[in-house]
């Protein structure tokens, strides 16, 4: 039995609200969620190599001012601010040596969580599913076109989740196209009235009664 088209209208608006646009908001919360994670550890690693490269040429700077021969530290009777210097050299090579450390560690953790490919998953996703969005059925659309459109709307968008929820983004198709919905919906009505032609009901098609059901009672 067909839906009628205020049947198919209110179930249209229904899963295009709680749906299709929830789904959405999902994709561009995760989004918006992801890439702010990745752009902090991309910023602090940027950070990390920028404060190795800053304590390393600070080190030699002071290295090559007071310790090299005839440098005021160099000498034997070297002032007492040298200590200073001595310690504050082998304090700017501790940092140089740990801080690309910490930086590596940073990009473990990014190859851990997999930002960016995370990102890129939903953006296909989202993008996916505004070409399902793109299906929805509109008010000036003929019964069987409207069938259609509501189908490959509904389908694309329930396709698109699947995909990324199921195979965790790697193929997420795009959604079938409105022609294709069109002609199969041609084709049932081509069968229904192929099958009913002439308004004669096969007679294999009409429903048996049960076997349980009573015999119809003898006349007289």
């Amino acid at each position: 039995m067909q839906m009628k088209r205020d049947d198919m209208v209110a179930r249209a608006e229904l899963f295009d609200k709680f749906a299709l646009k929830d789904q959405k908001n999902y994709y561009a919360s995760a989004i918006a969620k992801h890439r702010a994670a990745a752009r902090q550890v991309n910023r602090l690693r940027a950070s990390l190599s920028l404060a190795t490269g800053i304590a390393a040429a600070l080190a030699g700077l002071i290295v090559q001012a007071s310790f090299v021969n005839g440098a005021t530290c160099a000498v034997a009777d070297a002032p007492a601010s040298c200590d200073w210097l001595n310690l504050l050299v082998g304090t700017l090579s501790i940092l140089a040596i740990l801080l690309p450390a910490l930086g590596a560690a940073l990009s473990t953790l990014a190859d851990l969580y997999q930002w960016d490919r995370l990102i890129a998953i939903y953006e296909t996703a989202k993008l996916n599913m505004e070409e399902a969005d793109a299906l929805s059925p509109l008010e000036a659309m003929s019964d069987l076109t409207y069938r259609a459109s509501m189908r490959a709307f509904a389908e694309g968008a329930l396709q698109v989740m699947s995909d990324e929820t199921a195979q965790w983004g790697q193929s997420i198709r795009t959604p079938r196209q409105l022609a294709s919905y069109v002609a199969e919906e041609q084709r049932r009505v081509e069968e229904l009235k192929s099958r009913f032609a002439g308004g004669v009901i096969d007679q294999s098609q009409r429903l048996k009664p049960d076997d349980d059901d009573p015999p119809p009672a003898a006349n007289g």
